[in-house]
Formats: structure tokens, C-alpha cells, sequence
């Protein structure tokens, strides 16, 4: 009996959970995981957003969202600015926040590199292609779009 090949999904659980394990050994000294870390690139992305933004983009539930929240600002990581609706919180990075950011961006930077320094620079285009189109679609399906 020969061992079938492992589905593309088997393959991207596979390496997401490796990465994430990963990550969250690099991001450990700054009291950080790879959960914490998405809730920072996000904000830092988007330089300032609400609850339901950072939500939205990782596609979590708004309640999941407020823990990491809480979490963040106990380390003193974000700052929440005035908005003219009471009901919506809108967090920035907070000084300290983009200090840590930078350097765990930077460490993260460096593990990226090292996974893709034997991949030819076709191969890490194709990809990055290729996981942008099954994200894509996955979009499309959320929408309910086929």
C-alpha cells in the first residue's frame, strides 16, 4: 500500500502551525505570541483602526479581539485615541508599541529569510502567488461570492 500525497490543505496547516510555533518562541521575551503579534502588525498597518477593523482582517470574533486588547495595553503597547463616537475605540501603537513592533518585525524579518534563503527567487513568487489567489477565493466564498 503506498502513502497518497498530503492534501494542499494538509500542507498549509502544516507549515501555519510550524510558523506560528515558531514565531511564538522569537516573539516569547517581549511577553508577546504569534496571536498578540497579528492584533500589533494589524494596527501598525493600518496605523490606527477599531475593534471590529482588527476583527474583520484577522476574521476572529470581536470578544477574542478585546482579550488580545486587554492584553496589549497591560504591556503597555497601544494607545486608544478620541473619537467622536464614545462606542467605538480607535488604538494606535503607543510609543513603547512601536519600539517593540520594530524589533519584533525585525526578528520576524529575519526567520522569513532564513525559510526562503535555498528557494530560487521564481519559486518564492510562485508562491506568494499562489497563496494570494487561495486567498482570494477564500474572500470570495466569505462574500458569497463562487
Amino acid at each position: 500500500m503506498s502513502i497518497s500525497k498530503p492534501h494542499f490543505r494538509t500542507s498549509i496547516l502544516r507549515c501555519a502551525r510550524l510558523i506560528s510555533d515558531e514565531i511564538n518562541h522569537l516573539l516569547e521575551p517581549f511577553q508577546l505570541n504569534y496571536s498578540l503579534w497579528q492584533v500589533l502588525f494589524v494596527i501598525h498597518s493600518k496605523q490606527n483602526c477599531t475593534f471590529l477593523d482588527i476583527a474583520e482582517y484577522l476574521n476572529v470574533s470581536k470578544p477574542s479581539i478585546t482579550k488580545r486588547i486587554q492584553a496589549l495595553n497591560q504591556l503597555g503597547l497601544l494607545t486608544q485615541l478620541e473619537t467622536q463616537d464614545k462606542r467605538q475605540k480607535k488604538l494606535c501603537l503607543s510609543e513603547h508599541g512601536m519600539q517593540i513592533y520594530q524589533i519584533c518585525s525585525s526578528l520576524i524579518d529575519e526567520f522569513e529569510q532564513l525559510l526562503i534563503s535555498e528557494l530560487k527567487p521564481d519559486q518564492i513568487s510562485q508562491s506568494q502567488l499562489t497563496m494570494e489567489l487561495v486567498v482570494q477565493k477564500l474572500l470570495l466564498m466569505k462574500t458569497g461570492v463562487k
